[in-house]
């Protein structure tokens, strides 16, 4: 897969994060801005986007890094007794992450303001 079709794909799964993880999403316009907005950026400016939300999110899940061992990729596994606390994690973490998504999209709309009436942009 080349990186500008990883980009668009990761753009739509974004889009959708932030649709289908907030409850009130669909009465929101917001969504349907966001995904313009995201649409819209570089792929350069994407990767910038995510790295930055990476930082914001990096505790919002268990997840580690896939580690390859042979040709199986090794995930983590839980007793049956910590699967409700797992389900309600992903759920929560899910939510969050949506929320961070869009308060970072707003800060870095905020910051281009913010350039533009001081004059350096």
């Amino acid at each position: 897969m080349k990186e500008n079709d990883q980009f668009a794909r990761a753009k739509m799964i974004m889009a959708r994060v932030v649709s289908e993880k907030i409850p009130q999403a669909e009465r929101w316009s917001v969504p349907k801005e966001f995904k313009s907005w995201i649409d819209g950026l570089s792929d350069k400016e994407f990767k910038v986007y995510l790295d930055r939300l990476s930082v914001l999110t990096r505790n919002l899940s268990d997840e580690e890094a896939p580690k390859e061992t042979g040709i199986f990729v090794r995930g983590k596994s839980y007793p049956v007794e910590k699967m409700e606390t797992k389900r309600r994690l992903d759920l929560i973490g899910g939510e969050a992450s949506a929320y961070y998504a869009l308060a970072l999209w707003r800060t870095l709309e905020a910051e281009k303001l913010v350039r533009q009436l001081s004059g350096s942009e």
